[in-house]
């Protein structure tokens, strides 16, 4: 678990590092530029579309981890719209609260089999 801690801490810092760099040599109009580059139907517009959909995806077992709550909704947002930003922490404090467990990591909710969750 160590090293999975280790690389969550180390992906949080390097991404808000980039994050800042960026917004203070390219500003924060963030949206434009990404809609630019999916629109250009290019190689970056390839990748930009392929994390699109990776950003999706674990949105998605986000909100299902969280039992289809309003937090889980709330969480899934967040992460679509910070990535990283949210997502490594997220990933960080959850592998402290469950202990380190990969089914309680991995399954949320449903780790507990006398949880009736959706």
């Amino acid at each position: 678990m160590t090293p999975l801690r280790i690389f969550l801490i180390v992906s949080t810092v390097l991404i808000y590092t980039m994050t800042l760099v960026a917004s203070i040599y390219h500003g924060i109009n963030w949206p434009a530029v990404a809609l630019a580059d999916l629109m250009a139907l290019n190689w970056r517009s390839q990748f930009d579309t392929d994390f699109v959909i990776y950003l999706l995806l674990g949105a998605t077992w986000i909100t299902w981890r969280e039992g289809f709550t309003f937090k889980g909704h709330t969480y899934a947002f967040l992460s679509v719209f910070l990535g990283g930003m949210f997502t490594f922490p997220y990933l960080l404090i959850t592998t402290y609260r469950t202990n380190g467990d990969p089914k309680e990591i991995l399954l949320g909710v449903h780790a507990d089999p006398n949880t009736n969750v959706g």
